[in-house]
């Protein structure tokens, strides 16, 4: 029983990531259509701080970023917990990803918005997306207690 639990958990997990994704696209596309953001002459701690402070959308969308990595690390740990091979793979993967993200969108804002940063988030993004869809199938795929089991 305690099994099949997890792996509701690891669903829950993927469909919370999911819906968390949307948003941050959506906050992603909504900074990028209307907010001009400036380049700056410094950078560190203090060109996050300043976007943080000056940009709602840019803080939202950090702190989103900050939730998505917690849900793929627990999703990981579950998995883990789990001992199924292909969900770990898929948590690796996804976990990669979001990391990958979230490195490319410190990167963009620290060099004055370079182009390839953001498609480097968004590629990202779209690989997490393309892992946790790919668990969620996984899961999916079991009829029942039995089938859970065996993962």
């Amino acid at each position: 029983m305690d099994r099949l639990r997890t792996v509701r958990s690891i669903r829950t997990h993927v469909l919370v990531f999911l819906g968390l994704i949307l948003i941050q696209f959506w906050l992603g596309m909504t900074i990028n259509l209307e907010v001009t953001l400036p380049s700056l002459s410094f950078g560190g701690i203090s060109a996050l701080t300043y976007f943080a402070a000056h940009y709602w959308q840019v803080l939202f969308h950090m702190i989103v970023a900050v939730v998505i990595l917690a849900v793929s690390v627990r999703f990981l740990i579950l998995s883990l917990k789990l001992k199924s091979r292909p969900l770990i793979v898929l948590g690796i993967i996804g976990l990669a990803a979001i990391v990958g993200a979230i490195y490319n969108g410190i990167s963009f804002l620290l060099s004055n918005q370079f182009f390839g940063n953001s498609i480097g988030m968004a590629m990202s993004a779209v690989s997490s997306i393309v892992a946790y869809a790919l668990a969620l199938y996984y899961i999916g795929s079991m009829r029942g207690e039995d089938d859970a089991a065996r993962i």
